[in-house]
């Protein structure tokens, strides 16, 4: 059987079994329906629910947890089908988040710093991993066979404890003393070092789970749901054999396109799992099937990127297939078994990098060790940078290091607090010894300022409005949800974008870019400027663009970096025109270019739309690739359609009439 590694394409189930929303578990599953799911997609694995995070198992267990409405042995049923067409059978196993077990051992349940229990979490001190979390999956094991295992609830759900016991541990092995005092909150004494020894001892649960299961059953393929992602973009420390994350039911394609590029950062066998329904609708809870566009459109921002793909279907509650939604799906064997030779386990060609960074993450997450606090600016900056034509890698501190130069642009998207001073150092050599350095954001502006950069910020009235002071004619200005009047930001001064909270950028050196004003004919002052440092540049722009680019895009946005981004370097593959929006992903496998193309438009994040069959087309779409010779042949893949091509001054010209949802231009 396939290892996960070489595993292109999966099948995810999970239910979560819980007695009281099924009276009846497996009483309904029937082994015809499983074999219609393998003939259907012909999967490289299925992930099946065994644990959730209720705590109850799935299957017939000697731990007392069983679900007590177990009818059938549903486990049975799939280790038996999954034999037949000889497809690995992964555990879906709830691994730091236990409820039933927490709410039986509180022992075990991290503590909050006012002596309340974090409902479902253990702690990483305890003994639950080595008493019920690695026995149990070693049953499974060895009653089913399973040839690996999705862990989940671990890194999203680890907490500082705030147990006596663990502040007592602290303090012995630190050598630290904390007076009485909790470390809870930003401020209090030793908070951040408290943070960071709890994040070590996460590092340190996640090894003794990983290197535990190796050590009976080497060949047993194992992972940590979201484990070195972007909630935890940290240098790889634990023998995984794969690292994998599920995108969030909503929002998808552009969610996709960041985890994506987070996880694939680590040069790690890595897949993604898409919700194929969304699970809530005007505050509801619901189990709505994704019309197949919307799937298809995720999976083709997954495997553009090299990596795997794996479709989560919703189950019923009694843990039964849900057959009908899976047949609206069928296609999608064939839309992915066409493209895997083109996308599967291709590599990025260095063009542009934003910085994830693990130092100012740290800083940032403090509802959790590792959270996604703070996520919607890190999607909406990777979404514009896409959307304006960018080939983009996601690089944290690990990934840059030694490899700076390797990158035209490097951009600093908006900080939540500071950069560590070595990677500040080692930007600024990059963009004095010829980089182009793009800073984005109020914040991050003003830091680099700071710590040597060669401008400074001015700061702008952040004009905020009242009750009191709003005077506009009778409109509900003070009703809206952030209280700042509106900037504008202009290229030309003829054109404007919307924004708020700028800074005006100071250097006497430099070309302007971009201006920033109180009306359409204001005072304008300077928001964005190419300045000269050393050998290359560093381009502030004095406003935060991610989360208003997620919640506000502007087609002024993708004219403002395409703009800057035209200017500092020519990319390998430039969109000269398009009809919509086209991502580019830059790619090459077995000494090949592939050009990756995904029609992006859709209404992804827009709240108003749950689901939807209609996805414009890509059209009229010209791009130039940068080639040293002129190529033999340009295919379009996967119809193997050959383009016709222009070449000269050392780039091809080609047009494509036409992308529904993703093509490859493969260069011979």
């Amino acid at each position: 059987m396939k290892k996960r590694k070489d595993c292109f394409l999966g099948i995810h189930f999970d239910f979560h079994a819980d007695p009281d929303k099924a009276p009846a578990v497996y009483d309904t599953l029937t082994e015809d329906s499983i074999r219609e799911v393998c003939e259907t997609f012909k999967p490289d694995y299925v992930q099946l629910d065994s644990k959730g995070h209720p705590g109850w198992a799935s299957y017939p267990s000697k731990f007392g947890n069983t679900v007590p409405t177990l009818v059938n042995d549903g486990m049975a049923m799939f280790r038996k089908v999954t034999r037949e067409y000889d497809i690995p059978l992964y555990m879906h196993y709830s691994g730091l988040y236990d409820i039933k077990y927490c709410n039986e051992h509180p022992e075990v349940n991290v503590m909050r710093a006012d002596g309340s229990y974090v409902r479902g979490a253990t702690r990483l001190d305890s003994n639950y991993m080595d008493e019920r979390a690695l026995p149990q999956l070693f049953e499974m094991l060895e009653k089913y066979g399973f040839e690996g295992a999705w862990s989940d609830g671990d890194c999203w759900m680890a907490f500082a404890d705030f147990h006596p016991d663990s502040l007592e541990r602290f303090e012995k092995e630190t050598g630290l003393s904390l007076d009485g005092t909790v470390p809870a909150k930003k401020g209090d004494k030793y908070y951040e070092e408290y943070r960071e020894y709890s994040r070590e001892l996460f590092r340190k649960w996640l090894r003794h789970y990983v290197d535990s299961v190796h050590a009976k059953y080497p060949d047993f393929q194992f992972t940590s749901n979201w484990a070195f992602s972007d909630h935890m973009p940290e240098k790889p420390c634990a023998d995984l054999d794969y690292i994998s994350g599920d995108v969030a039911p909503a929002n998808s394609f552009h969610s996709a396109r960041y985890c994506g590029r987070a996880l694939a950062q680590n040069d790690m066998p890595w897949d993604i799992i898409t919700w194929t329904f969304r699970d809530k609708a005007m505050g509801i809870g619901t189990s709505t099937p994704k019309a197949p566009v919307q799937v298809f459109q995720e999976a083709a921002e997954v495997i553009s990127l090299g990596g795997g793909f794996d479709m989560y279907f919703h189950q019923e509650p009694n843990g039964d297939i849900s057959i009908e939604h899976i047949r609206t799906l069928k296609e999608m064997e064939s839309f992915a078994r066409s493209r895997e030779p083109f996308c599967f386990k291709t590599k990025p060609v260095h063009q542009a990098a934003l910085l994830l960074s693990t130092h100012d993450r740290h800083l940032e997450c403090q509802s959790r060790l590792y959270s996604r606090d703070g996520m919607p600016k890190f999607i909406g900056i990777t979404s514009l940078l896409c959307d304006a034509g960018q080939s983009l890698e996601i690089a944290s501190e690990f990934k840059l290091e030694g490899h700076y130069d390797e990158y035209p642009m490097i951009i600093v998207p908006e900080i939540y607090e500071s950069l560590d001073p070595d990677n500040v150092a080692k930007l600024l050599d990059y963009a004095a010894n010829g980089g182009n350095l793009v800073i984005i954001g109020k914040k991050a502006c003003k830091f680099f300022a700071e710590n040597g950069a060669p401008f400074k910020t001015a700061e702008l009235n952040e004009r905020i409005v009242t009750e009191e002071t709003a005077n506009f004619n009778g409109h509900d200005v003070a009703a809206s949800k952030i209280p700042y009047q509106s900037y504008y930001f202009t290229l030309d001064k003829k054109a404007f974008g919307f924004m708020i909270c700028p800074v005006e950028i100071c250097s006497d050196e430099g070309e302007t870019v971009a201006w920033s004003s109180i009306g359409h004919r204001g005072e304008f002052k300077p928001l964005s400027k190419i300045i000269p440092f050393g050998k290359g540049t560093i381009t502030p722009i004095g406003v935060s663009l991610g989360e208003q680019y997620n919640t506000t895009a502007q087609y002024m946005h993708r004219k403002l970096i395409k703009t800057i981004a035209d200017k500092l370097y020519t990319p390998k593959v430039r969109i000269e025109s398009a009809a919509g929006l086209a991502e580019i992903v830059c790619s090459q496998k077995d000494g090949k270019l592939l050009v990756q193309i995904i029609n992006a438009n859709g209404h992804h994040n827009n709240p108003n739309v749950l689901t939807d069959d209609i996805l414009p087309p890509l059209m009229d779409l010209k791009l130039s690739i940068g080639l040293d010779n002129a190529p033999e042949a340009l295919l379009l893949q996967p119809e193997g359609r050959e383009l016709p091509f222009e070449y000269k001054n050392g780039r091809a010209y080609v047009e494509i009439e036409r992308i529904n949802v993703h093509n490859v231009i493969e260069v011979i």
